[in-house]
This record gives structure tokens, sequence and C-alpha cells, in this order.
């Protein structure tokens, strides 16, 4: 009984003790409902909080009643001045709450927020449409300091949305679906807009602090980290950001670290609090690259691929839809009167980018009369937009565009070439020697082709769909000498060297038969239906220029091969005939023999030391198409 009552006087005691402690903070406050509404929530749940802890029922505490009326109350309190500023209130940095950073006119003039404190605006409305969400408030520590080791600088082409897959289970039961039920929205993340890009892919965007991130943050272990990490960092960078200034996080395996980016959309490019150690992938491994002009432009090619990846909510000056359709224009014409065009696609290619930057101007046009004032597309045309504009500028920085060594020819390399390297090596001239002098065509084309690491996809497209016929030819013709071959040994009378000589022919017919079907059918797989395929495969072909003469060598194989059967297949004819011991059959069938051989060789001999006059130079140094 004596330890009932002194329990009773104890909680009685702790209700007195937490009354005069609310009065005499709202006392201090001085005011009620204009002090900051989250001070007194968080006071009000720290007293119900002890009052349940205490083990008092509800039912038993009229004080908890009175604190849960008065925190429901708290929560619809809002400013009734519009024209006030909005309310804001400054948390210590072990706060969780989403930082709101001033807009920064001049980046020279603004201070920096200092560690210990931060400015922060607070929601004081909860989420339309439903009633909870996921709160990603509750507090939690946060460091000051900052560690960079934690944060690792991220470029758009390494962004792990196409290879990060999450992969559903097929063993889930079905469930039915619920009678009556209307709303099928997902829960809504505290702070968070959940996005679908037009291909698919889920991301989320914090419109308040401009940051995008492909984490899921529906749970709640991201969600913490990701703000986590996106205040560390923008506070760190509060002194150089702006409104125009966007974020990307990309978590990496251990939760406590990031990779990031920032995007400065009226400059087109990224920036980083730290150095870029390993500026090789940006660059596409293209080497040479010192002047600033020219890494802008490999920025701005990741900046259109950040824009390609989150469409959604990316401010753009409308005349970039013009800017486009003249790129494009250009692109054609020059593709159209050049040989040596630069232009990374085809006619029919191009027209089609040029139908879809048409239609682009024709929807931005109308959008805004200033075209200073920046706009939004919708996120599909943004990704239309993005993705030409990101091509072009890639194509611009790997042909070195406004640097003193631009390449303006498409065969044109920008490093220095040793002069006995152009002709090829002693391996290549004797190949050429004995194949009959097709490695020397085939390896003027690569050459011509595969400059500095870059496939000029257009010319390999051609040449390769040429080659695919040939070879077709060639199996044809090897078959037919194929057959030619065994009914020579059928034939009566047939000697020995003959019969020899007729051996090495079927050899030949034979080899010149399997090559050209085993080419034919590898080539379906060498990246004819893109261009990045095909550079992929000429990547995974050629690292040195050894491998350029192999591989032309390689593509010379069927052809020199029902050359050389078709020669071993006269020679042995030759010795049939000559070894008649009739003169006047010698005579006869020498002279024809000789005229047939000069006349066939002629040919040959034309195209080889004889300059067409066909075709007219163009200023480039390359030929236009058209004949005169």
């Amino acid at each position: 009984m004596t330890r009932c009552s002194t329990s009773c006087k104890n909680r009685f005691c702790g209700l007195i003790f937490m009354v005069l402690y609310l009065r005499a903070i709202l006392t201090g406050l001085g005011f009620l409902f204009n002090t900051t509404a989250p001070h007194i929530r968080s006071i009000v749940r720290q007293c119900i909080f002890f009052i349940r802890k205490s083990g008092i029922r509800p039912a038993q505490s009229g004080l908890q009643k009175l604190l849960s009326r008065l925190l429901a109350c708290y929560q619809k309190i809002s400013p009734k001045n519009s024209n006030a500023e909005p309310e804001t209130t400054h948390f210590i940095a072990a706060s969780t709450i989403h930082p709101v950073l001033a807009p920064v006119n001049d980046p020279s003039q603004s201070s920096p927020i200092q560690a210990n404190q931060l400015q922060v605006q607070v929601s004081q409305h909860p989420a339309q449409g439903s009633s909870t969400s996921i709160d990603s408030r509750s507090p939690s520590t946060l460091p000051t300091e900052w560690d960079f080791k934690r944060f690792k600088p991220l470029a758009p082409q390494l962004c792990q949305r196409y290879k990060g897959r999450v992969l559903v289970r097929s063993d889930i039961e079905t469930k039915p679906i619920p009678a009556k039920k209307k709303d099928f929205s997902e829960t809504p993340v505290d702070g968070w807009e959940s996005v679908v890009h037009p291909e698919g892919a889920l991301y989320f965007y914090d419109a308040t602090r401009h940051v995008f991130t492909d984490a899921n943050l529906r749970s709640k272990r991201l969600l913490k980290a990701i703000n986590h990490l996106a205040y560390q960092l923008l506070l760190k960078a509060s002194d150089i950001i702006d409104d125009s200034t966007h974020l990307v996080l990309e978590l990496q395996a251990k939760e406590d670290a990031c990779n990031y980016y920032f995007v400065q959309h009226d400059k087109r490019l990224l920036f980083w609090l730290q150095d870029f150690d390993e500026p090789i992938c940006i660059y596409e491994h293209v080497k040479g690259v010192k002047s600033d002009t020219h890494i802008k432009i490999a920025l701005e090619a990741q900046y259109w691929m950040h824009c390609e990846l989150y469409p959604s909510n990316a401010p753009i000056q409308p005349q970039i839809a013009t800017e486009l359709k003249h790129v494009l224009l250009h692109a054609h014409s020059d593709f159209l009167t050049s040989d040596t065009s630069v232009a990374p696609y085809d006619l029919s290619t191009l027209q089609s980018m040029l139908d879809l930057s048409n239609n682009l101007v024709e929807y931005v046009g109308p959008l805004t009369p200033s075209s200073d004032e920046c706009v939004e597309l919708p996120a599909h045309l943004m990704c239309v937009l993005a993705r030409l504009m990101r091509l072009f500028a890639r194509s611009k920085f790997l042909n070195f565009y406004g640097q003193a060594s631009a390449r303006l020819n498409a065969n044109q390399s920008v490093y220095e070439v040793e002069q006995s390297r152009q002709k090829g090596t002693f391996r290549l001239r004797l190949a050429n020697v004995f194949l009959w002098g097709a490695p020397a065509a085939q390896y003027k084309f690569l050459k011509n082709t595969w400059v500095d690491n870059i496939l000029n996809y257009p010319k390999w497209y051609k040449h390769i769909n040429r080659l695919n016929g040939d070879w077709s030819n060639v199996t044809i013709f090897s078959t037919v000498m194929l057959a030619v071959d065994v009914s020579f040994l059928c034939a009566p009378g047939v000697i020995n060297a003959a019969a020899m000589v007729i051996y090495l022919s079927t050899m030949c017919s034979v080899s010149s038969l399997v090559v050209s079907i085993l080419l034919a059918v590898e080539s379906r797989g060498w990246g004819t239906d893109s261009a990045e395929g095909a550079a992929s495969f000429m990547a995974r072909m050629i690292h040195t220029q050894s491998d350029v003469e192999a591989l032309a060598i390689m593509y010379s194989l069927p052809y020199a091969y029902l050359i050389w059967g078709m020669f071993c297949f006269v020679t042995a004819l030759g010795i049939y005939v000559f070894h008649s011991t009739n003169p006047a059959t010698l005579v006869v069938v020498g002279l024809c023999w000789v005229a047939a051989t000069a006349l066939t060789l002629w040919p040959a001999w034309w195209g080889k030391f004889v300059i067409t006059p066909w075709s007219v130079p163009s200023r480039k140094g390359g030929h236009v198409k058209e004949t005169v």
C-alpha cells in the first residue's frame, strides 16, 4: 500500500512539473499562436511521450488530451498575412529538415552557410491526397564536418540506371484487386516527388532543393541516407550555387557514401566540389585534351546527357530548338556535298533528325514571347532535344571543334603520325604482293574510316554492305571454280604436273568458299545496325597499327583465294595445252594466250596506275559526289 501511494505521488509530481515546464516555456516565448510551430510541436510531443512513459492511460490523463488537442491546433497554424515573408527557423546542423538555399545573384558576394546553423523552410501542410506519408524528418545526428571520402564525383555517362536493375520475384502470389478502390497512387515521400522517365524509369526529385536521385526513397533507410548526403553537399556548396543549379546523387554500395555532380543549366555544364581525377571517361579516351574551351564542349555533352536522364524540371532557353535545327541543316548540306564530311550520320538519318527539330521549333516557338525566358518542355520532347544535342556536342568534341587542330575532314588525324605508318609496314607490303593487291585497298579504307579511334559510320556501313555483296559473289564463283577443277581432273590424259596444279586450284577454291561464308556470317555481328555497335566492334578488333593491317589482310582473303584458284586453273590448262608437240598448235595457241593475258591484265594496270579525271576536288580536300 505504501509503495503504491509513493508511485502515485511521483506521477502526480511529475505531471505538475510538466505543466509548470510547459507554462514557463510558453510564457518565455511571449505569445502562443505567433511563435514558431515546430518548436511547440516538439515540446508537446515530448510531453505526450513522457506521460505515456510514466504509465498513465489516456482515459485517466486530461492533460494528455489537452496536449493532443493543442498539437492538432498548432498543426493547422498558417500565416494570415500573404504579403509577409515565409516563416523560417534556424536549426542546429543535427536536424534532417531539408535546407532551403537562398538564391545567389552574385556568387562572389554570397556568404557561406555556417556549419552549425542552416536556414530551412518548414512545410506546415500535410501531403495532399493522402493522410499518411513517409516522414523523412525524424531526428538524427548529422556530422557537420566535410568528409570528402564519402563523396565521389560522377558523370552522367557513368550513371548506373541501365546497369543496376531491380529484378522482380516471380514467386510472389497475385493478390486480388480490392473492391471500390479508386486511388492507386503510391504513398508520397515527404519532400520528394516521384517522377517517371519517358522510358519508364522511376526517379525522385526534391523541388525545394533541386535534387535528383535514382535511389528508391520509399525505403526509409535510403531516404534518410539521401537527405543526409544532400544536406552535406548543399551546405558545402552554398556559396557557389543558385536557382539554376541542380544536384544529382547516386548511392554507393555503402549507403553512407554517394556519387554526385552539380548541374548549371544557364551555362550548360557540370561541376563538382572536388577534382575529377579520372576525366578520361568524359573525354571518351580522347588524348590531347588541354584547352578549357575543349573541356567545356565535353561537359556540355555530359550536360545534355543529364537532361536526357532527368528530362523533367530542366529549364532551357527556347532558342535551343532553333540552334539544333541550324546544326542539322549544316550537317545535312555538308554530308550532301562532301565525301569527307565529319557529320556523324548519313543523309536519311539527318533528314529524320531535321524533321524532329522542325516539330520542336513549332512547339517551342509559341510558348513564350521572350527569348530570354526559360521554359520547361514536356519530358518526352526534352528527351528528344537533349539526345540530339548530346550527339552533336559529342561529335564536336571528338573533332576538336574550335581548336587550332580541328579535324576538318573525316579521314584526317589530329595527331602526329609517322610517314612510314601511312603506307603500312613491311608485313602489309609483303602480303599485298602475294594477295594480289587486295590488302592495300582494304587498308586504305580502314585507315580513312577508323581515324583516331573514331569510326566514320556512314562510310563503314556502306563499305561493309558492299563487302557482304562481294563475298556472296565470291561464294558463287568459288563454287563454279570447284566444279570446274573436279571436272578437269576427270578429263582423260591429264598429266601429273597439271593434276598437281589443279589440286592447288581446288584447295584455293574451297578456302575462298569457306572464308567467304565465315566472314559473311560474322559480319552480321559486327554492329552494322548502329554506329555505337560498329564502333564497339572496331574498338575490340583494333588496338594498334598491326591490328589494322591484320584486319585488312583478313578482308582480302576471299578475293585473293579466288584469284589464286583461277591462276592455278589457267596454269594447269596451259600445261595441258602446251604439252602437245604440234608446232602449229603451239604457235596459234601461244599467240592467243599472250593476247588474252595482255587484255586481262590491262584493266588492272589501268585502274592502278592511271588517275581518273571524273571527280572534282572540294574545298575540304575531298570530292563532291557529282561527276562532270
